[in-house]
């Protein structure tokens, strides 16, 4: 499986950076994060008027957050039917930013300029990146949302929550490697150095344990035996091979009973708990 270092390598030599790559290894640790603080990072995929554009994009905030932004938004649709916020970037993982830092690194020519991992304040899940950041600013700075202003115009963060996720993210990512390595393992402490970063690099793009996570959108055979146990279960779900909100409905109601983080995605937790291995 494709490494982190070797898909930044891949990604310097064909000049174009897409933090997409590691989609896979991004939702392991959202959901992971989700396990540490439960629940501590929401969806707003949902939210009427929300666009998305590229796959590198996790549309999930804090709870406060998306409660702002759920205003923002109603309010702006009512005065402007029609109108739709096309989201740039919103939270973003670990893996993302150390490969944005990693190719500001070694090429600012691709990348001008990026945080070192743990710095970046769309790692706090307060954060979004709005393409038509000209017609949300009014609705956005009138909910909670401060405008960063001319030198980075889509940007528009919020101060309700918590302020530590980026450590979050990275004990996520640490205590991950910690259960898929226990032979190597490293100090679960929310910090970025060296170690961490060696770490980061040989880690699977597409997650873990042979298995992405799998989420909303996702199709396969795999999807299909996911669907058939959660309706043996008794759960209300099409068997059609196509992770559809219905399947994330149920998903969360059987996350839910069982006890575990209610993100709606499908990671070695959930798999373990419905009694599939993959």
């Amino acid at each position: 499986m494709t490494t982190v270092k070797e898909a930044i390598d891949q990604m310097i030599r064909a000049r174009n950076v897409d933090t997409g790559r590691v989609s896979g290894l991004s939702r392991q640790i959202i959901a992971q994060m989700n396990t540490l603080a439960n629940g501590i990072l929401v969806s707003f995929e949902s939210l009427p008027g929300i666009e998305g554009s590229g796959a590198s994009l996790n549309l999930y905030l804090q709870t406060g957050a998306k409660e702002s932004l759920r205003a923002a938004l109603r309010e702006g649709t009512a005065k402007q039917p029609g109108l739709k916020m096309t989201i740039n970037s919103a939270y973003r993982t670990v893996a993302q930013q150390h490969i944005l830092y990693q190719v500001f690194q070694r090429d600012s020519k691709l990348i001008p300029l990026a945080s070192k991992p743990g710095n970046s304040n769309h790692e706090n899940g307060l954060a979004i990146d709005v393409n038509n950041y000209n017609a949300w600013k009014p609705y956005l700075t009138a909910h909670g949302w401060h405008w960063l202003g001319g030198n980075d115009p889509v940007h528009f963060s919020e101060t309700s929550g918590r302020n530590d996720l980026n450590k979050l993210g990275i004990a996520a990512f640490q205590s991950l490697w910690n259960q898929y390595h226990p032979q190597e393992p490293m100090t679960v402490d929310g910090n970025f150095g060296a170690q961490t970063a060696a770490k980061m690099d040989s880690a699977p793009i597409g997650g873990f344990g042979g298995t992405s996570v799998l989420h909303l959108g996702d199709t396969g055979t795999e999807i299909t035996r996911i669907q058939q146990r959660l309706a043996n279960l008794g759960y209300v779900t099409a068997v059609n091979g196509s992770f559809d909100r219905q399947t994330q409905a149920a998903v969360i109601k059987f996350q839910t009973q069982q006890g575990l983080a209610a993100d709606g995605a499908i990671g070695q937790m959930t798999l373990k708990a419905l009694g599939i291995k993959l």
